[in-house]
């Protein structure tokens, strides 16, 4: 009878929905951090962060290319401090192999600390690049 189908079909999904899987908590939050530092450059060079749109497109191309200089150095120095910060710890990590979880399901943290310095670094040079490629006019400020 579709009746007792629909009933089981609906126990099933309460069932998801009230239990969790085994370490899904631990693969989330370790993959939505690799996979945005993964990203993170691509977006960077394509110079495709956030912006105030109506600000920067009202000033004058000298506030702009000043406005993008600011953020440059801002971005290095944001992810200078992110390798400064975590270079111990990442370390420290390999050596103890260290796993997040407990009982079933654990999750190796070691490789995404290590995405984190990599791609934090390679963020820098692309940061010091458009820095450069600003400051010496090769590229125009990038009207949103």
């Amino acid at each position: 009878d579709h009746r007792d189908l629909h009933l089981s079909l609906r126990r099933q999904r309460q069932m998801c929905i009230r239990d969790r899987f085994a370490g899904t908590h631990e693969i989330v939050a370790n993959s939505i951090v690799g996979i945005l530092f993964l990203e993170l450059p691509s977006s960077i060079k394509r110079r495709a962060m956030i912006r105030t749109v109506f600000i920067f497109n009202a000033v004058s191309d000298k506030l702009r290319r000043t406005i993008d200089c600011s953020t440059y150095i801002l971005g290095i120095v944001l992810f200078t401090a992110i390798i400064w910060g975590g270079w111990e710890t990442t370390i420290t990590s390999w050596q103890l192999k260290e796993f997040e979880g407990a009982g079933s399901f654990e999750v190796p943290v070691y490789p995404v600390r290590t995405l984190i310095i990599i791609f934090s670094g390679i963020c820098c040079l692309i940061y010091m690049q458009l820095l450069y490629y600003t400051v010496t006019g090769k590229i125009a400020p990038k009207k949103g």
